[in-house]
């Protein structure tokens, strides 16, 4: 009796320790994506995507792409930071069990001085009779640059989504240049920025604001052109970027 019942409570343990990680996967949600340059393009490895909250991580490889299993269903938000580039913190999702969710990035690079270049101070850029300058007082404290565009400057339109966006001034069919922290970026746009990483916007209209880029667009047509200096970022700014005290 006592062997029967000793292969009976083995043949229990065998069950649960087979039967739980079954049922841990069909309560657990899984989260993946992949994570690129937002200039560039080019898929980033090394990027550590974090559950906010948690101690829970993935990591990206060599194409970009990160997993992070297990995770409690419900809620999420993402941190995704790597050095050299801009840190991102998303919106909350919400992770169902048995239902891969799939979160992309886009991160910002990071503009650092050169070894050997000796900086005295910033000279401001050209100042464009028109031109709309927005600190970071002016923008939302949270959430993508290019929707806050659109709430913060009347003749911004934005459509489109986070990985293919399109941005034009009213009354024009031609579509914005963006430069990022000088970096040219011509449409689509497939980068995202929160607007608590930006220190200064400025927006110019009319197709003659994007001749000063001419070597970099191959003569195309914008309706204007956004710069955009995030938080840190060296560069030339306009004098109206600075806060007076």
């Amino acid at each position: 009796m006592a062997t029967r019942r000793r292969t009976r409570i083995s043949l229990v343990t065998s069950l649960v320790l087979c039967v739980a990680p079954l049922l841990q996967a069909q309560t657990s949600a899984t989260i993946v994506g992949t994570i690129h340059d937002a200039v560039t393009g080019s898929p980033l490895t090394g990027v550590v995507v974090t559950v906010v909250g948690s101690t829970m991580q993935g990591v990206t490889d060599d194409e970009g792409l990160y997993s992070i299993d297990s995770v409690l269903p419900g809620l999420v938000k993402l941190t995704a930071q790597v050095i050299g580039y801009h840190p991102i913190t998303t919106d909350y999702y919400t992770a169902l069990p048995r239902e891969p969710l799939d979160v992309d990035f886009k991160l910002a690079p990071v503009v650092v001085a050169i070894a050997g270049v000796e900086i005295t101070g910033r000279r401001p850029v050209r100042e464009y009779p028109g031109a709309m300058v927005l600190t970071s007082d002016d923008l939302p404290p949270r959430g993508d640059i290019l929707n806050a565009l659109q709430g913060a400057v009347p003749s911004i339109s934005v459509r489109g989504r986070r990985d293919n966006t399109r941005v034009r001034a009213r009354g024009s069919m031609s579509e914005v240049l963006f430069v990022i922290d000088g970096v040219v970026t011509t449409p689509p746009l497939r980068f995202y920025i929160d607007a608590a990483n930006v220190e200064c916007v400025e927006v110019r209209r009319g197709h003659l604001a994007a001749q000063e880029y001419r070597a970099s667009i191959n003569s195309e047509i914008y309706s204007g052109v956004v710069l955009i200096w995030t938080k840190g970022a060296l560069g030339a700014r306009p004098r109206s970027c600075f806060k007076t005290p």
